[in-house]
């Protein structure tokens, strides 16, 4: 057998733009390049923000901002996706990389894209799926909290070492007193500048004669809105450097920045502390359950907002993955560390009119430009401004909607909600999200130990007295025990059961010709188990049913209606002599089973 691949067909599958780049045109190039150049001045000062927030140099964050954009433009299937720093990505390499280098946060860029490129070609898609939507809800607004509370110390010009939420807290309430004034009348002066420009693209002009002026007056508010960022930073960097000319250091800056290019290099896989030389196994003993945890976040994030933008079509996870864990690879030739899409930059993008990924090349063109001639320039960047920046993008992540709708769909997934928010700020978000899981992995099993089954006692005239049971998808090891008891009190019942619904037609019993008997009569007990919709069952719950059958046998009958091949043959190599039939053979059947002549006064149910 000899496969055969077409080349074209294969390029075209791992990079899409060898598709939508034949019928690129003019048109979609201006559109791509507006919106490109306005997410750069989303992104540009987000990234400085970002690189700070993750413990490092300013010129990190754009050195994790190009890469990303040029890779996504070939192998990226959603327009609208920015692959760039984000806050929450950002926090977690601080978690896993404080007090080393930024050489441990490019390994983690590495091996993290590694790992995500491994799950892409594997279809390992799937296993985002077992992490729920609340807790993925829980988790972000988590996040947002931490992130905005990592910052307060920028806003009011403080210094102190901190990890998590508490110990930020803790340290904001002892070093209260050293409050610098300059630095928080700038960063909250920053916050509301910020939220109300916000607050501009918002506005909405009537115009009933439909003219051009309302046209361009609502470009420009909206233009003014998304470049929110990079005007604020703008506005305060020229600030600092006329107060700085008059007075000494009165707002904490950014500082020196290295200017140029980042030279292509391969990822360290060893490194020096201080006099310590770190070897690659120190180092990975170092990132720890981040190696895993990092790239899973990523890939769930980047997942659910390729999904927000796909518009209701079909969407390429496997490609999205892919893709995204070759931005990191590439990334970290250029000391990025780890990066995905993020959803405020994705936003801007679509709003500015994005047609393909192209948009991500000539973003990518801004950043090495800025990387080029502008960095000398950033000194003065307050850093109570670049927190301000980092605030305001994060409050939106936290979800107060979705509270609102578990409680009037499902009350129980507030559970996991609530419990992963809290482990979160109070043990810490990666192991607040490793909680999570397992609060859904505990509710899950509590779902299953209680499937529905639809068991009625039918007498209706049409078949003998029986139970009736309706198992739905898998029974499992979990509801075993719990069926299995179910069962075997319905048999122990003296009087007809009240604990399951009753469909009753007529009391009187009938004999084998089907006519009815004039004098009562007592049939064995009947179990009919209708396994039409049955899909699975495993081999704890097999032995279950085994000594299920061993029981009811000795004063009546289990009958398997419907059963498909392989639950047949799973039943046979378990239960000995199983009674199989089809809905059409099963009166035949049952009327072939002898009734008991009642004697005496009947002190039984009619099984």
């Amino acid at each position: 057998m000899h496969l055969k691949l077409d080349p074209r067909r294969l390029a075209g599958r791992v990079f899409p733009i060898v598709g939508w780049s034949r019928s690129y045109d003019l048109r979609t190039g201006i559109g791509d390049l507006i919106a490109g150049i306005t997410v750069a001045l989303t992104l540009i000062p987000q990234s400085i923000a970002y690189a700070s927030l993750a413990g490092f140099e300013p010129q990190y964050g754009l050195y994790a901002s190009f890469a990303g954009a040029f890779v996504y433009g070939f192998m990226g299937t959603i327009p609208q996706v920015n692959i760039g720093p984000t806050a929450l990505l950002s926090l977690l390499t601080f978690t896993y990389t404080n007090g080393t280098n930024p050489d441990f946060a490019v390994l983690l860029c590495f091996i993290g894209g590694i790992v995500q490129f491994i799950a892409g070609i594997s279809q390992l898609g799937f296993l985002v799926e077992i992490v729920s939507t609340p807790v993925v809800s829980g988790f972000t607004s988590a996040a947002a909290i931490t992130i905005a509370s990592s910052q307060i110390k920028g806003l009011l010009g403080l210094k102190f070492d901190a990890e998590t939420f508490i110990s930020t807290w803790r340290g904001v309430f002892h070093n209260i007193s050293n409050t610098r004034m300059q630095d928080t009348l700038l960063g909250l002066s920053c916050c509301i500048v910020l939220m109300g420009m916000k607050a501009l693209k918002e506005i909405h002009i009537k115009d009933e004669k439909g003219g051009k002026n309302s046209v361009i007056v609502k470009r420009t508010l909206w233009f003014v809105g998304v470049s929110r960022n990079a005007v604020v930073v703008v506005i305060a960097s020229v600030l600092a450097f006329f107060l700085h000319q008059d007075r000494n250091n009165p707002f904490i800056l950014t500082g020196n920045i290295t200017p140029g290019l980042p030279k292509p290099q391969v990822p360290p896989f060893h490194s020096t502390i201080g006099n310590t030389t770190v070897s690659a196994g120190e180092m990975f003993s170092q990132l720890g359950t981040g190696l895993l945890v990092v790239p899973l976040v990523g890939v769930i994030s980047n997942v659910a907002i390729a999904k927000a933008f796909s518009k209701g079509k079909a969407l390429d996870a496997t490609q999205e993955i892919v893709a995204l864990g070759i931005c990191n690879i590439i990334g970290s030739f250029f000391r990025s560390f780890p990066v995905n899409g993020s959803f405020t930059r994705s936003a801007v993008s679509d709003a500015s009119g994005v047609r393909t990924p192209a948009a991500g090349f000539y973003t990518g063109m801004v950043v090495l430009l800025t990387l080029g001639l502008l960095t000398p320039y950033f000194y003065f960047i307050p850093r109570a401004a670049l927190a301000a920046v980092i605030v305001c993008a994060v409050l939106h992540m936290v979800d107060l909607d979705i509270l609102k709708k578990l409680w009037k769909t499902n009350r129980l997934d507030l559970i996991p909600l609530v419990g992963t928010f809290i482990c979160c700020l109070l043990l810490g978000i990666e192991v607040g999200l490793g909680c999570g899981v397992a609060i859904d992995v505990l509710l899950l099993l509590y779902y299953q130990s209680r499937p529905t089954l639809d068991i009625r006692f039918v007498n209706d005239g049409n078949l003998p007295p029986h139970y009736a049971m309706h198992p739905i998808g898998g029974l499992h090891f979990a509801s075993a025990e719990r069926v299995r008891s179910k069962l075997i009190s319905l048999k122990n019942y003296d009087v007809e059961p009240s604990a399951v619904e009753i469909v009753t037609v007529s009391p009187t019993s009938l004999v084998p010709n089907g006519t009815l008997a004039m004098e009562p009569r007592v049939w064995p007990r009947i179990l009919i188990i209708y396994c039409d919709a049955l899909t699975r069952v495993d081999f704890t719950f097999l032995q279950s049913i085994k000594m299920l059958v061993q029981e009811w046998s000795h004063s009546g009958h289990v009958l398997w209606c419907d059963a498909k091949p392989f639950i047949r043959d799973q039943l046979e190599n378990v239960i000995q002599d199983p009674l199989f039939c089809d809905s059409d053979q099963l009166r035949n059947l049952i009327l072939r089973i002898p009734p008991v002549p009642q004697t005496g006064v009947i002190s039984d149910t009619y099984l």
